[in-house]
């Protein structure tokens, strides 16, 4: 488990490997799930859900991009369900799913609060199982990188399973990284912090990670050293696909990418783009 205890520092390995089962996230695990939803929270970053201000700014601009309302919409990846909360505002009619139970119970408190009725609802999915029974709808979202979180051999099957719940013709609006915040290469940092996800004490956290341009992956680790000298060590991992095979990776599940946009600007994506906002739609 990556939460497990291991006597000295020198037994990690030099260098994380991408989507190593035996440090990788699992964002469904309950041990995590109360520690995840403080980092969605947290209004000081970005790191887990964007901050609000970001939020509004996206919904603007998805409510270009979605059908015309009324229109059944399912987030995948919802998370807290920030993001289904204010489409569901502009007149949609919104499913969220996501693994992480903690946040999911934070996304129902938030509809109930808001009187969302029944214009909102909340289930626990995994995108790779995905399976809403007869439920069809006009639009899908996939935002915030979810989809490079999934190995490069499992994202076609993430994206057929959003193709089965899709309507012919129904769009799919995704949201990928061309590239990490990190430069190429090896970065590493550390800090002295009250809690972090991998534990609520204080302790040293060791940060470190390696961009791969070759292979286009991404692997972020956090080692958490205690006082008693015994270590935690927690990895996220990611395959960022290249901007000249988005086409033919969504045509692997039976899309056809209408437009590829440079972030959430209406702008056309370059292989400058930091970040792309696909837009797909779902084959007859």
């Amino acid at each position: 488990m990556p939460t497990s205890r291991r006597p000295v520092p020198s037994a990690i390995p030099p260098l994380p490997s991408p989507f190593d089962p035996a440090a990788e996230l699992d964002w469904g695990a309950a041990v995590y799930g109360r520690r995840l939803l403080r980092e969605h929270l947290d209004q000081s970053h970005d790191s887990a859900s964007r901050r609000t201000k970001v939020i509004t700014a996206h919904v603007r601009r998805l409510r270009r991009l979605l059908p015309e309302p009324p229109a059944r919409v399912l987030d995948a990846g919802c998370g807290p369900g920030f993001y289904a909360l204010r489409v569901a505002a502009l007149g949609h009619d919104v499913v969220g799913v996501d693994v992480d139970r903690a946040a999911l119970r934070h996304a129902r408190a938030l509809a109930r609060e808001r009187r969302a009725g029944g214009r909102l609802a909340f289930r626990t999915a995994d995108l790779r199982e995905l399976d809403l029974g007869a439920a069809r709808f006009d639009a899908a979202l996939l935002i915030y990188y979810v989809l490079e979180n999934f190995p490069r051999r499992q994202q076609p099957r993430v994206l057929r399973r959003l193709r089965r719940v899709l309507k012919p013709g129904g769009r799919l609006i995704a949201e990928l990284r061309l590239r990490p915040d990190r430069p190429p290469g090896r970065s590493d940092w550390w800090d002295i912090v009250p809690d972090s996800l991998l534990s609520d004490r204080p302790h040293l956290l060791l940060g470190d990670s390696v961009y791969d341009t070759r292979r286009n992956s991404f692997v972020m680790r956090e080692v958490a050293v205690f006082d008693d000298g015994t270590t935690a060590v927690l990895q996220t991992s990611g395959w960022l696909c290249p901007l000249a095979s988005i086409p033919t990776l969504f045509a692997r599940a039976g899309f056809r990418v209408d437009a590829i946009h440079d972030g959430w600007s209406s702008r056309r994506a370059t292989p400058l783009s930091e970040t792309v906002l696909v837009v797909a739609t779902a084959s007859g």
